[in-house]
This record gives C-alpha cells, structure tokens and sequence, in this order.
C-alpha cells in the first residue's frame, strides 16, 4: 500500500509541470531590438546632403542579412552569452530607426551585443551599402557586427543601437572587398 501511495504521488508531481525551468529561478524578458543614428541631428544632415552633396559620398542605404544575434554577460564569461539564430532575411537599415526584432532574454546585465550577418541571405541578395551619389557596393563575406554598453534586464525593454559610428565608417567604403572589414573595425553602442 506504501508503494501505491508513494507511486501516486510521484506520478501527481511528476505531471504538475515545471520539468523545464521555472520563471521564478530562470526569468526572461521581451527585449525588442532596434537600430537608429543617434547622432545630433542626424537628420538634418540627411536633408541638406539630398540637396548640397558633401565632398564624401554618403551612405543613402545599408542592407543587412542578419543570421545570429547575441546577449553577451558583463561577467565576460563567452560561453553564457545568449545566442539566438535568426531567419528574418535582408533587412534595410534605415537611420531614422529599423525595428530589428523581439526576443526573450534572461534577466541580467549584458556588455555587448552581437550580429552575425550572412552574405548570402537564402538568394535574397547580399549585404550592401549604398550611396547618395549612386554607387553601390556588396559583399559575399560573413560579418560581425557588435554594439557596446551597459544593458540591465530586469524588465520588459527596447535597446536601441546606435548605428551613427558604424554608418559613418561606411561612407569611406569605396569597394566591394572593404565592407567586412570596415563593419568589424568599428563598435557601435547602446
């Protein structure tokens, strides 16, 4: 009868649920990702460039293909960052502000945040920058592209990167075979 009795309860706790993690020990939060030039009026250098050029060719569009996305700690421990694999395609980067996605985090404290960018998005195109002077440039290389800063997860969040340093560093890129390179020299924050 003990047997009968302890068999039952297993089986009662056992289909209570909850095998998988609790949201009391291992809480998550809808973190929306986004991406915006948050330089000081930005936006008014965008008007006066479509009207007088500048002497440098300025970045009219940015085309990403996003591939992986990742929350790394502030404990600098690699192996905990949060890797999420992406299948959303090319993505024009708008500087006036692209929504890039919405993802469940754990709470905690990240120092960066990662993209791995395709260049070949599943025959949607390739990463490409392209110029208010008409050029256009593209590239087949696989890219990683990071944003620095202090991110707190303790509640539902938008993190805006901004995107100013990295479109910047774009508007010297005058070939094909200087896009990866260019992308992974600069750090763009949050």
């Amino acid at each position: 009868m003990k047997a009968l009795i302890l068999g039952s309860l297993l089986f009662l706790v056992s289909c209570a649920g909850g095998g998988g993690g609790t949201t009391t020990g291992n809480p998550v939060k809808t973190v929306n990702v986004r991406m915006e030039d948050q330089q000081p009026f930005a936006w008014m250098k965008r008007i006066s460039d479509s009207f007088i050029p500048s002497a440098y060719a300025n970045v009219g569009s940015v085309d990403l293909c996003f591939k992986r996305l990742r929350f790394k700690p502030v404990e600098n421990d690699d192996s905990t960052a949060e890797n999420y694999d992406l299948d959303i395609g090319l993505v024009t980067i708008d500087p006036n502000g692209t929504n890039i996605m919405s993802v469940s985090v754990p709470e905690g404290t990240y120092r960066r945040i990662e993209f791995d960018l395709e260049g070949n998005c599943n025959g949607l195109g390739a990463p490409s920058v392209s110029f208010l002077n008409g050029a256009t440039y593209s590239t087949q290389d696989n890219i990683k592209i990071k944003f620095e800063g202090i991110l707190v997860v303790d509640s539902d969040k938008t993190v805006t990167l901004n995107t100013d340093i990295i479109l910047d560093a774009l508007d010297n890129v005058t070939s094909d075979n200087q896009i990866k390179n260019t992308l992974e020299a600069v750090t763009g924050d949050y």
